[in-house]
């Protein structure tokens, strides 16, 4: 079987987890066994991952803490490569990844951090095959948030004049990225829509 990284960016919600949780259920029903399926997400559950989300958590100002999140972040990554991406890689799974190094870029840049700074941090890193970023206005996303009862507290970085920056920044990826392969996707449409576009490109790569 063929190997794929694919990850899932945007600003929250833009219905990544939902659109990587349809993307996963299409590959299985089109004959991927679910153990050839990794699903994973930024932060991780790991040490520096915990410690991302303590920090996330703390109504301040984002651009407080900005080296302290960055370093945490790349750490995380750092483990995540190691201990899951790089094995599932190897072994030739295909790889579901909610959030990779973009969010890094695009948060840290609008903390105030030098892109140059971010990049040699991510020198070697493993790049993915596919990154879809799902774009969505900051009032839309603003409104799934509030109307998500699973969701008990705000993050900081959940604030309309940040978010409408925080995808700006995205979308500056493909520019920040040339050589990679990233898809800019309209996720303020049905998930249905969103969905149905997403696995179209995703089977198509892996029919190569």
């Amino acid at each position: 079987m063929k190997g794929l990284f694919v990850v899932f960016e945007g600003i929250d919600g833009s219905g990544k987890g939902t659109i990587l949780r349809h993307a996963y259920d299409f590959l299985v029903a089109k004959g991927i066994k679910k153990e050839n399926l990794i699903l994973t997400a930024e932060p991780t559950p790991g040490f520096y991952g915990k410690k991302v989300r303590e920090l996330l958590s703390t109504d301040v100002d984002p651009k407080v803490n900005a080296m302290q999140f960055l370093d945490l972040y790349v750490a995380d990554r750092k483990e995540h490569i190691e201990k899951v991406l790089k094995p599932a890689i190897d072994s030739g799974k295909i790889i579901l990844c909610d959030r990779y190094k973009y969010s890094t870029f695009t948060y840290q840049q609008i903390q105030g951090i030098p892109i140059e700074k971010i990049s040699v941090l991510h020198k070697s890193m493993v790049v993915p095959n596919l990154v879809f970023i799902l774009d969505v206005p900051a009032d839309v996303a603003l409104k799934r948030i509030s109307s998500d009862s699973k969701r008990n507290t705000k993050e900081v970085f959940e604030k309309k004049d940040f978010l409408e920056n925080v995808r700006e920044g995205f979308l500056k990826s493909k520019k920040i990225f040339p050589n990679e392969n990233i898809v800019i996707v309209d996720s303020s449409k049905s998930i249905e829509k969103v969905s149905a576009e997403i696995n179209g490109v995703l089977w198509k790569i892996l029919k190569k």
